[in-house]
């Protein structure tokens, strides 16, 4: 494998080039980070609605009336946000000065 920056040869698994010092870094876009934090925020949102769920059974409340809807739901856009945040990560070449 080559350098991107220099050229020179380089093992295939390297983060570091010898010759110029270029690093290869991992960094994830804006837009998955704000996926991200709005996956967090509907997770915690998620567990709030299962939270009942360990309680309700010992109290008189009837299950039959949960929104049951709303935690499937729920639980396919949380899966689906934090999904698509860690599929925003990619990898560059930069200079080290």
């Amino acid at each position: 494998m080559q350098c991107p920056l220099c050229a020179s040869e380089i093992s295939s698994n390297a983060v570091v080039c010898e010759k110029c010092g270029a690093a290869q870094i991992t960094q994830r876009t804006s837009t998955g980070v704000l996926v991200g934090w709005l996956g967090m925020v509907t997770a915690i949102l998620w567990v709030m609605f299962v939270f009942p769920l360990l309680i309700l059974p010992f109290t008189s409340y009837s299950l039959k009336d949960y929104p049951w809807s709303a935690l499937v739901i729920g639980a396919i856009i949380t899966a689906g946000l934090l999904w698509y945040s860690r599929s925003t990560v990619h990898t560059q070449w930069v200079r080290r000065d």
